[in-house]
């Protein structure tokens, strides 16, 4: 017998594609400025997600939405910054949130993203906005090239339904919706990089309030992540080009636990640990939307683009863009009752520019030049100042100061590169091992 039909209007201001942090975020903001909102997310949460590290500047944005309250009694695990090493060295750099520039809260959370993400969509659900799960959107609707609604098959039920509205949000993830209705994607191909990771019981966390931190252990061709949660287990993942994942001879598997295996500061901190989930992976994950908007949509969140998430951007970006699009969208209904896509211009300019700042330290992340430069000490206290501000998520707003002492980061580095060049292969090479990647 099937499910009793949903009670679900045929029109509505607005309709969110996808329930994650990006989809949850619009879908509250619109609900809150009073316009009718339906949200329909394809599965069912709570669901396994990867990209668990939250960063400072998420906070704010939390209280805006009015679920600070919330995120906060739920307890997850605090963290007050990060912990860099380079395998096989005594390259280490610690970043400490507090010392950041532009107001940056001290602090951020790691969450399971199957807790979060859930929170946050019973946050739009209680802030008035109808989400619907186990619902898949089968079809954005059309009159030309503006978006009139959606064609969506809920739960239980074998007829999918037409949806009208004024405006679709695309918050589909990686599956990107609308990315071809835009232009496609376009992937980068200084960051043809995959990553394999899962869950294990316990790590070799350190003691008191640095034990919350994420552990990075930077490799010769990507990096490691060890995240703590609350309850004492960690998200474990590894990022590799993505040629060795798709030139593998073995299982996904088998792949991990031998990069585990060949990491010996990651082998130490799990010495005893016990898996608890499969091994997961993501393949060819960098890129980028042509466009992310159009009259009547636009897309947020991982649809619009996804970095390399050595500096655990991810959820930020989401949010960030979630609300932005929200804000854009209540303003131009209450303006003139429709939503054009040079309504999304501000968002569009300024969500690029905050990932061209993001990118600038992800590139540098694999060149030897600028990774010695991150591991040596900044000539200059403001430097390292700013580039823990770009860490703790300050691209939307930086300040003049913060700006400026990140462009001297970025000169000391080419100062580095200059004399790489002139000293051949030199202390830092031999012991990285790092050699400079080409797109």
């Amino acid at each position: 017998m099937s499910e009793a039909p949903t009670v679900l209007p045929p029109e509505v201001d607005a309709v969110v594609c996808g329930g994650g942090p990006g989809g949850s975020t619009a879908a509250t903001v619109l609900a809150r400025a009073g316009l009718s909102v339906a949200l329909f997310e394809r599965e069912r949460f709570p669901r396994f997600h990867v990209g668990e590290s939250l960063l400072p500047f998420n906070l704010p944005l939390l209280e805006r939405l009015g679920v600070h309250e919330k995120v906060a009694a739920a307890r997850f695990q605090v963290k007050y910054g990060a912990r860099f090493y380079h395998q096989g060295s005594d390259h280490t750099r610690f970043i400490r949130f507090a010392n950041s520039f532009d107001g940056a809260p001290p602090s951020a959370y790691q969450v399971k993203r199957a807790e979060f993400d859930l929170l946050l969509l019973h946050h739009a659900r209680e802030s008035g906005a109808a989400v619907h799960e186990g619902a898949r959107v089968e079809e954005v609707l059309f009159e030309g090239t503006r978006a009139t609604g959606v064609r969506v098959r809920l739960a239980g039920e074998a007829v999918p339904r037409e949806v009208r509205a004024k405006v679709v949000v695309d918050a589909t993830g990686r599956d990107a919706l609308l990315s071809n209705v835009v232009g496609g994607r376009v992937r980068d191909p200084w960051l043809d990089r995959s990553g394999i990771f899962a869950h294990f019981d316990r790590f070799g966390r350190a003691e008191g309030p640095e034990g919350g931190d994420i552990v990075i252990v930077t490799t010769p061709d990507g990096w490691w992540w060890l995240i703590p949660f609350a309850d004492g287990s960690v998200s474990v993942g590894v990022v590799m080009p993505s040629r060795r994942l798709k030139e593998r001879t073995g299982s996904v598997e088998e792949l991990y636990e031998a990069a585990r295996a060949s990491t010996p500061e990651v082998s130490r901190l799990l010495e005893g640990a016990t898996r608890t989930t499969q091994v997961h992976h993501i393949a060819d994950y960098s890129y980028t939307t042509a466009a992310l908007r159009g009259d009547g949509f636009v897309l947020v969140g991982d649809a619009a683009c996804f970095l390399d998430p050595v500096f655990s951007t991810g959820v930020l970006m989401a949010m960030t863009s979630g609300e932005m699009a929200g804000l854009a969208i209540a303003g131009a209904l209450r303006r003139k009752g429709r939503v054009d896509a040079a309504d999304f211009a501000p968002l569009e300019r300024l969500y690029r520019r905050a990932v061209r700042r993001f990118r600038a330290f992800v590139h540098g992340f694999y060149q030897p030049h600028v990774l010695e430069t991150f591991y040596t000490p900044a000539p200059h206290v403001e430097i390292e100042r700013a580039v823990t501000t770009v860490l703790a998520g300050g691209v939307f707003a930086p300040s003049l100061k913060s700006r400026f002492w990140a462009a001297m980061f970025h000169v000391s580095a080419q100062i580095v590169r200059l004399q790489q060049a002139m000293r051949g292969k030199g202390p830092f090479e031999r012991a990285t091992g790092i050699v400079t990647p080409a797109p």
